[in-house]
């Protein structure tokens, strides 16, 4: 199949907002289906080996904000609780204003046991959000570019998840330089222009 082209799904419009380095939410949206796709559970327990890891020093007042709603909600909240992150992992409705999670985020966490490609991760790279997520069979690895706009972590490594979620919540610059090189990729690579052209070219090819 020599003559095959693969065109990816683009943003309709960029946003021409970057989120703020400074705020201390890591974020994470999906649906809570049945089959725990997104991997929140095992989020979860990234999340705890972090906070077990950083409770005497000056990675103190992070939080998790997980968006979304499905079958799943409530034992999700229950696997929170019964850990006693309560006060750390916040669990937030799904809403149509997702730009505002977006901007009240500084780094995006995906931990999804497969994907197409995950136009969320996109969407949030958009608004300057460096992403950290495994590096499952498709759909990140076409998003991120290991360390220049997030990082890739190999599949189930929750230890080397964790560590590389604690080394972007210390150093903030870090975390604006991936997440403004994030925001260009999108544009060079997944915006309506960029994706245009690609179209243009098999069209007059």
């Amino acid at each position: 199949h020599k003559n095959v082209c693969i065109i990816p799904n683009f943003l309709p419009t960029l946003p021409t907002q970057t989120t703020d380095y400074t705020q201390k939410i890591v974020l994470s949206v999906g649906r809570m289906d049945s089959g725990d796709q997104k991997g929140f559970f095992r989020l979860i327990d990234i999340w705890e080996m972090v906070v077990k890891q950083t409770q005497a020093d000056s990675q103190n007042g992070w939080q998790l904000h997980i968006v979304g709603d499905g079958v799943m909600r409530e034992k999700i909240q229950a696997k929170i609780e019964s850990k006693g992150l309560q006060d750390s992992v916040i669990l937030k409705p799904f809403t149509k204003d997702i730009e505002q999670e977006y901007l009240q985020a500084s780094i995006y966490a995906m931990s999804s046991y497969y994907e197409g490609l995950p136009m969320v991760l996109i969407e949030s790279t958009s608004y300057g959000l460096p992403a950290i997520a495994f590096d499952i069979a498709t759909g990140p690895s076409d998003i991120i570019l290991d360390s220049h706009t997030g990082y890739l972590i190999a599949d189930n490594d929750l230890q080397a998840y964790a560590d590389k979620l604690q080394t972007l919540m210390r150093d903030e610059a870090l975390r604006e330089n991936l997440g403004r090189q994030a925001k260009e990729r999108v544009a060079e690579c997944f915006s309506k222009e960029a994706i245009a052209r690609v179209w243009e070219e098999i069209l007059k090819s």
